[in-house]
């Protein structure tokens, strides 16, 4: 009896500290597979000690699902909706690309169009060996253009690593669009543009900068007329001035630091656009519709292997071997990761925020994304 009741006492232990991991807020209501399929993802996911929470949104044959776990902040418990709104970061520069596919579907720009056609100064040095950056280099990232300016390498190579997030931040919110375009003239491009495909921060900000030029307005202004009004967009923000809206969740680093938000100016056009699972859904809906004529070009794959991933403009293009084409982009900052994939062809896709932002949380997202989608 004795050796029963021990038995028993210890897998009531187990099943005690297994409910005690699982227990993870949540409005998942369990009622049908999809349910169940996701929550079986998250729940690992949200198991990790960095998680903080996490947003769904699902559009599967034409019927949109939202789920949410955790919370929008450390401090206490919130669990967020689908109007919390999170940091896109990258994920922003899509939104340059589809103005870009506009403008040229309008006639106001040419893909090849030399970008110093549209820059306010002469920028001899923007070419290499007489090839110089053309529009579409900027939106495929092929520019040769540094990822960073100011370049703060040798700054970050002597600070603690808990501390270059912070100190990131105070380079940027120093750093003016003035000061960006002097630096500008002291680039030096390493290889022929169109040659090589890498991350480009400062590509998307002069893409930004230029769509602001090709429209004639600010690029808040351009989020606004182009996108979140038409597409009934209302808790999408450009973050600016410090101004911060009252359903935003809170961003942290891998060690639960609260981490700033990315509102430079310098980098605005890049990486500024927050928003939440029930905007971010309205987006891929216009983006999974291809008879509009902008999504679809900007969907073209303009360099590299569509078996591995190809670039289109800014967006990711991969076709697997037995499967649908893939439309994807990832986004991270300083305290906020985000996944988007859709296609067409399946008329299907996600959006997946986290308030975290460690080195494993975007390929974990990616994960949760084919567990749920393909």
């Amino acid at each position: 009896m004795k050796k029963f009741l021990l038995t028993l006492s210890l897998i009531l232990c187990i099943v005690m500290a297994y409910s005690q991991k699982s227990a993870i807020p949540a409005d998942n209501k369990l009622q049908t597979k999809l349910d169940s399929l996701v929550n079986k993802s998250a729940i690992p996911f949200m198991s990790e000690s960095s998680r903080v929470g996490l947003s769904i949104g699902i559009i599967k044959d034409g019927k949109e699902y939202f789920y949410n776990y955790g919370s929008t902040q450390k401090e206490k418990q919130i669990l967020p909706t689908a109007s919390t709104i999170y940091e896109l970061a990258s994920n922003s520069k899509t939104f340059s690309s589809t103005l870009l596919a506009r403008a040229v579907l309008n006639k106001k720009v040419s893909l090849t169009d030399d970008i110093r056609k549209y820059l306010n100064q002469d920028y001899p040095n923007l070419q290499y060996d007489g090839t110089p950056i053309t529009l579409l280099n900027l939106a495929n990232l092929t520019s040769a253009l540094p990822n960073w300016m100011p370049d703060s390498r040798e700054l970050f190579a002597k600070a603690n690593p808990d501390s270059i997030a912070y100190l990131l931040d105070a380079v940027h919110r120093k750093y003016s669009r003035n000061q960006f375009y002097t630096d500008l003239h002291k680039v030096k491009l390493d290889t022929i543009p169109g040659a090589l495909a890498r991350h480009c921060n400062t590509a998307a900000q002069l893409l930004g900068h230029i769509m602001e030029t090709v429209y004639g307005e600010k690029f808040g202004t351009l989020i606004r007329n182009q996108f979140t009004t038409p597409l009934k967009m209302k808790n999408t923000v450009l973050l600016g001035n410090g101004k911060i809206p009252a359903s935003m969740a809170f961003g942290y680093d891998a060690k639960g630091g609260k981490m700033p938000f990315i509102d430079w100016e310098d980098m605005q056009v890049a990486a500024s656009i927050a928003s939440s699972t029930s905007d971010m859904l309205k987006y891929i809906k216009y983006h999974l519709n291809e008879k509009n004529e902008d999504a679809k070009l900007s969907h073209q794959p303009t360099t590299g292997d569509i078996r591995k991933g190809a670039i289109a403009l800014n967006w990711k293009i991969t076709k697997p071997e037995n499967g649908p084409i893939r439309i994807s982009h990832t986004g991270g900052s300083l305290g906020f990761s985000s996944y988007v994939v859709f296609s067409p062809e399946m008329n299907s896709g996600i959006i997946l925020f986290a308030n975290d932002s460690d080195m494993k949380t975007q390929n974990e997202l990616i994960k949760l994304a084919e567990m749920i989608l393909y």
